[in-house]
């Protein structure tokens, strides 16, 4: 007895549907860590414009403002960035993990430059994937400068 095509398409179709998921938790996964990272250089962006007014009021009593900018130094705007993500409520941000003030964060006469650093968490594989790691690290820099309306 010669057997026909029955059942032939359901491990065709078992295999588009695990495809299709497949497909679905990649893009949800790699759509949350560009959203995270948006919202961390937006924050970035945030901490630099606040620590830009962090005026170093002993160097700008003594010598005024180098030009058109306000004088700011490393400590100044490291302590104000670190003040901002605390007031911020970075705890909030359920798709970032461990804001932190990264390397470069200066003041100078050109202005502020924040460095933030974060650990991405990936919505639909993240326990899987933190057998390997903790996460995706993301890293956003900003720059800013308060200027004199003189």
């Amino acid at each position: 007895m010669r057997r026909g095509d029955d059942g032939q398409t359901v491990p065709l179709l078992i295999g588009y549907v695990l495809v299709v998921l497949l497909l679905v938790v990649v893009v949800v996964d790699v759509t949350a860590v560009h959203l995270a990272r948006g919202r961390l250089y937006a924050l970035a962006d945030a901490a630099a414009l606040d620590a830009s007014d962090a005026l170093d009021s002993q160097g700008f009593y003594r010598q005024g403002s180098v030009g058109e900018v306000l004088p700011v130094t490393d400590e100044g705007v490291r302590a104000s960035v670190r003040t901002y993500l605390e007031q911020a409520g970075v705890e909030d941000l359920t798709s970032l993990r461990d804001v932190d003030v990264g390397e470069p964060t200066t003041g100078g006469a050109a202005g502020v430059q924040v460095t933030l650093t974060a650990t991405a968490r990936l919505p639909l594989v993240d326990a899987i994937v933190r057998r390997w790691a903790d996460g995706v690290p993301l890293t956003a820099t900003s720059h800013a400068r308060a200027v004199t309306g003189g």
